[in-house]
């Protein structure tokens, strides 16, 4: 894959001018965008030397996959959603350990979704020049992402408690987060839920200690993450798609 990506990005750079700005979104959303994330858009900065290049990505989360959806209690500006968690925590994680890895700068907006705003860049001296070693950053990065949702989606699945419950996990969370579930999903009565968000959040706090040291554990935006985590509860009711159509035919 770090072959494929440097190529995709020199050849977007082919021809460009100096000091210009190349769009190179089409290519990374075919790459990794995936059931927990979005590549919403991500630009290449390249100032006229294969050795001098920035990518700049917006990521969006679960929220931003599903806002087309229709969904009730949507006033969640400003705080994390339950529906990102499994793209969220892992992202987060990362963040807090990335340092000095090719990620020179990396923010969260917190709006209507929650959104990662990503700078890679490839260090000159290393062998291939700096988009080779800027694909190598990228690659690893969001390999990385995935392999930990994995991770935090395979603790659920042997949790002794819910391990055996054969839930979907995200379409649980999409409606934790007011998003009317979709005809498929087999709705949980408010104590099952209750227990499986306990569940998830105990799972994502194994994974937090699992992949990062003391020190990282104790970064503000790690910190932040577990006190809105251990503050969720569920909402009094979650809609399924299923009872809206009975409604409406009725």
């Amino acid at each position: 894959m770090i072959t494929q990506l440097d190529e995709q990005l020199a050849a977007a750079v082919k021809d460009a001018k100096a000091h210009t700005t190349v769009d190179v979104t089409l290519a990374l959303q075919v790459m990794f965008s995936n059931t927990d994330r979005s590549i919403i858009t991500a630009k290449l900065r390249y100032n006229g030397s294969d050795r001098d290049a920035k990518l700049i990505m917006i990521v969006g989360l679960r929220s931003d996959i599903l806002s087309p959806f229709e969904r009730i209690n949507s006033d969640q500006k400003g705080r994390y959603q339950s529906c990102d968690i499994p793209g969220l925590v892992p992202g987060l994680a990362l963040l807090a350990q990335s340092a000095n890895n090719g990620l020179v700068l990396s923010a969260i907006t917190r709006e209507e979704q929650t959104r990662f705003i990503l700078v890679f860049e490839g260090l000159a001296e290393r062998k291939g020049g700096s988009l080779k070693a800027l694909s190598s950053a990228v690659i690893v990065f969001m390999k990385r992402w995935s392999e930990w949702i994995d991770v935090l989606l395979g603790i659920l699945a042997r949790d002794p408690v819910v391990g055996s419950w054969n839930v979907d996990w995200r379409e649980m969370l999409a409606g934790e987060s007011g998003f009317i579930t979709m005809p498929w999903f087999a709705p949980l009565n408010y104590s099952d839920r209750e227990i499986g968000l306990q569940r998830i959040v105990i799972a994502s706090q194994a994974l937090l200690v699992s992949v990062l040291s003391p020190t990282q554990l104790k970064d503000p935006m790690i910190v932040g993450l577990k006190v809105w985590l251990t503050s969720l509860r569920p909402l009094p009711q979650v809609i399924s798609s299923v009872r809206v159509s009975e409604e409406v035919e009725i």
